[in-house]
């Protein structure tokens, strides 16, 4: 297929005639403007810095290899919790009335214990997020 033929209207060259006029408004301002040229010594200070940049000391790595069997283990003993304290509160739980007004002996251990991790999870947050109010949002999460 042949592309279309574009019919040429009279507003066009005046619109081009007007595009002409404000490009060579803005090459006079452009040229009337004086050169930026920079305060005495800040170039002596800008490769000041440079050199002392180069010459610095590259940043210590953070040494994963020790860091990983300390997350690995943290990683475990949050894994475990909760597989406890499912394996200890949900059959407390399911025999529970939905409104008890007194628990039998035998459900008293397991509850016990899951309110024990649920107090312990609680501590934890509220650690993490009077940590995270003093430090500020450091943007790390």
């Amino acid at each position: 297929m042949k592309p279309a033929k574009k019919v040429r209207t009279e507003k066009e060259p005046a619109v081009i005639n007007r595009n002409a006029k404000i490009e060579t408004k803005i090459e006079q301002i452009l040229a009337a403007e004086e050169g930026l040229i920079p305060a005495s010594g800040f170039l002596a200070s800008v490769m000041e810095r440079v050199q002392q940049e180069a010459a610095a000391p590259p940043p210590i790595p953070f040494p994963w290899k020790r860091a990983i069997p300390g997350i690995l283990l943290a990683i475990g003993v949050f894994v475990w919790s909760a597989v406890e304290m499912i394996h200890l509160g949900l059959p407390a739980l399911r025999s529970l009335p939905l409104t008890p007004q007194h628990l039998p002996a035998a459900l008293l251990p397991p509850v016990e214990s899951a309110g024990w991790v649920a107090l312990a999870l609680g501590a934890s947050l509220a650690s993490w997020l009077l940590s995270r109010h003093l430090v500020g949002r450091g943007g790390l999460l």
